[in-house]
């Protein structure tokens, strides 16, 4: 059986017309649909049943990116939670039973803040590293089991997870684990990103053992088995993901049927470590958009960009100006593939459009294009005719501008009527609207008055 995007062959070939090569068009295919599931973290293919074996390592739960609830085989011991948006999937497997289960949890984006800061914390300690993973076998796994191990894990049907995180916080259950992949050329892709273990040596004697991304998963922890699970992707610095395709035609797929990704890196805090993974589960569907803590994960998480919007705009408010600024977030959302810098350099410029807007809405006079009654778009249009770039930036002298523009404006409205009055005669004198419009374009406007159609011009009184 074939990957899923062969079957889209025919219909891209009737889009593309002509005769496209159909090898060209498989290859093109293929190539977009697996940045589409590293994007998404999980893979499309056709239902099919398979036996894995888990190993969690003690801890409760365990990620099934495409199982369907109701295909496991019954088992006292594994739970399937559902994905509370995808009811149809299990979101995570429960194979051991809480310890301690809590009678009251905080809401959901109290428990995914905590996940996030959670996060931040073990990404300071290094526990994100391939060093840290190294470290636990060799901590954890004796010399002659660590060969026993490996057997295992060159199977593709073995999921070894070395845990990172497993704390209870308010509630929830929040756990990071890392799973050990075998390279090999059959190893298929399942949407996930990879990190060697081990460098390639000169003598190319090398472990084809890798680490698979850290995987959040965070879960209630007032009902046994849970009922109720959210699972996540952290992309720490360095990966390396597809980065040329446009996230805003892409943003509403992966949102709608991809795993959430957080990004972080060293600058990385715990509040905006907490803020991604809130706002990452309302673009996916976890949360409402009317949850309170959206935007105060936003103040907390972007403090000087928040206090910006306050301070420039008559927000009354710091949670008023957090909220300005959510709803420019609200979509697409950031894109996982730039990182967690860029996600830093999109709020700042999006905090930036809060204030622009609002100076437009309250002051448009201040801007040369409100003075010259036109749009910003044709504005930016015509500049290129006036202003010459330095560095990436217009040199721009707004008075001067604005009066060699006006004149420019004026001399095209003026040029305007005096073809439409051109237009007009033709026609008086027996042109057709279609012959006098094809007459204007060999023709000078002025020439009109000497012209007429072919035949007996009417003799002059």
């Amino acid at each position: 059986m074939g990957h899923w995007s062969e079957n889209l062959v025919d219909d891209l070939a009737r889009q593309v017309g002509g005769n496209p090569d159909p090898e060209e068009l498989r290859r093109v295919l293929r190539k977009s649909a697996e940045e589409i599931e590293t994007l998404s973290g999980r893979t499309f293919d056709p239902v099919r049943r398979s036996t894995t074996v888990f190993e969690t390592n003690g801890l409760p739960f365990i990620d099934v990116p495409n199982m369907h609830m109701g295909s496991m085989e019954t088992a006292d011991t594994v739970w399937q939670v559902p994905d509370p948006v995808r009811p149809e999937f299990a979101a995570a497997l429960q194979v051991h039973a809480l310890v301690y289960p809590s009678p009251t949890a905080r809401s959901v984006a109290d428990g995914l803040g905590f996940a996030g800061q959670l996060v931040a914390r073990a990404a300071r300690q290094g526990a994100l590293t391939r060093d840290y993973v190294i470290e636990w076998l060799g901590t954890f796994v004796g010399y002659e089991e660590r060969k026993d191990l490996f057997r295992r894990v060159m199977n593709s049907n073995t999921r070894f997870n070395v845990p990172v995180i497993g704390e209870a916080v308010g509630g929830w259950w929040i756990q990071v684990t890392r799973r050990l992949v075998w390279i090999t050329h059959e190893t298929q892709n399942d949407g996930t990103l990879v990190e060697p273990l081990f460098d390639r040596s000169a003598d190319d004697n090398w472990i084809p053992l890798a680490a698979a991304e850290p995987t959040l998963i965070v879960a209630p922890m007032t009902k046994q088995p849970a009922d109720w699970a959210f699972t996540a992707r952290i992309w720490p610095e360095g990966a390396q993901p597809p980065k040329n395709r446009p996230w805003r035609r892409l943003a509403s797929a992966i949102h709608g049927f991809g795993i959430p990704t957080i990004t972080i890196d060293d600058n990385s805090t715990p509040y905006e470590l907490a803020c991604q993974v809130v706002l990452k589960a309302y673009w996916h569907r976890y949360l409402r958009g009317d949850e309170p803590a959206l935007r105060n994960v936003v103040a907390l998480a972007y403090p000087k960009q928040v206090e910006l919007i306050h301070r420039k705009t008559d927000a009354p408010d710091l949670g008023s100006a957090a909220a300005m600024l959510l709803e420019q977030l609200i979509q697409p959302g950031f894109d996982p593939a730039q990182g967690a810098e860029l996600t830093r350099r999109y709020v700042r410029r999006k905090a930036s459009i809060v204030v622009m807007e609002h100076h437009k809405r309250e002051s448009p006079q201040r801007y040369p294009w409100t003075q010259l009654g036109i749009s910003e778009r044709r504005y930016y249009k015509l500049l290129p005719l006036f202003a010459q770039k330095v560095n990436g930036r217009y040199q721009v002298d707004y008075d001067d501008i604005v009066t060699r523009m006006r004149d420019h404006l004026d001399g095209k409205d003026q040029s305007r009527e005096v073809r439409a009055a051109a237009l007009d005669l033709l026609q008086q004198r027996g042109f057709s609207h279609a012959a006098a419009r094809k007459w204007m374009q060999r023709h000078q406007p002025e020439e009109a008055l000497d012209a007429w159609p072919r035949g007996p011009r009417p003799q002059p009184e």
